[in-house]
């Protein structure tokens, strides 16, 4: 855990010998998640500054975990998406968590990445063979599927509104779908992979293999801005609701704090 204040690491500790995959904090800020190439999700109780719980979920490595409403979506290798109803550890005697499995979305290979839309009610997946799939996640049923991509998805996040969903993966490309009727609308190819991205449904951050920070216009198709960032791969990305505050974190063990202005 890292001070943003002091710029001083707070607290480390270690979960896994494999790579961890994603990390997020509950809202409350009490508990930190997990995923790990291990095949786990490890729960962290910050008050009390020890791993609280363990989800063995997945027959491979966890590569992706959102959190909305009490409610934990894993992406994973061994080619599903589990949806998990989670009651923290503080509500329950045992102060564990309960993990019930609510729907399992299954895929024909490994899956990289997930999202979820502002309202909860859509799920977009990227798998490694370059594959985008929208699901209706009150049915656990496939809305529309894409092969977007040539190799893996690497990112993929809806518009504010829903009404779009843009992807970027091993290709060097950006795709946008139109997610009612999962048509392809517009690619626009990079220089070089972008690895993670944020956007507000026209501008688009993304983070570069390279580890430059690039500014995109996305209905131009060009880059707007380039910003010099870390020396290897941007490999995570934050970013507040205002758009003005970001977090990186790269292959050169940095973490990097920006102000945008744009």
């Amino acid at each position: 855990m890292f001070s943003k204040e002091s710029k001083t690491i707070q607290r480390s500790v270690s979960f896994s010998n494999m790579a961890l995959s994603s990390c997020l904090i509950l809202p409350g800020d009490t508990t930190v998640i997990s995923s790990s190439w291990d095949n786990h999700i490890y729960f962290y109780s910050i008050a009390f500054g020890r791993q609280q719980d363990v989800l063995m979920g997945h027959d491979d490595a966890v590569s992706k975990i959102c959190w909305r409403d009490g409610r934990l979506y894993s992406a994973s290798w061994d080619s599903t998406v589990k949806v998990w109803h989670c009651v923290p550890g503080e509500t329950l005697s045992n102060k564990k968590h309960h993990f019930e499995l609510l729907a399992e979305l299954e895929h024909d290979v490994s899956v990289n990445t997930i999202d979820l839309n502002a309202a909860n009610t859509m799920l977009a997946s990227g798998t490694k063979e370059g594959t985008i799939s929208v699901w209706d996640v009150p049915t656990a049923t496939v809305l529309h599927q894409l092969p977007c991509h040539s190799g893996t998805v690497f990112d993929a996040a809806f518009s504010p509104d829903s009404r779009h969903l843009l992807s970027t993966g091993e290709d060097c490309c950006f795709k946008v779908i139109d997610v009612q009727t999962g048509m392809l609308i517009s690619s626009v190819t990079a220089g070089e992979p972008q690895r993670c991205f944020k956007w507000d449904g026209n501008t688009i951050l993304s983070g570069s293999q390279s580890g430059e920070l690039l500014i995109w216009d996305i209905l131009g198709g060009k880059v707007i801005e380039r910003i010099k960032g870390h020396t290897g791969a941007v490999m995570s990305m934050w970013m507040n609701e205002q758009c003005n505050s970001v977090i990186t974190g790269g292959e050169d063990k940095q973490i990097m704090f920006w102000k945008l202005q744009y």
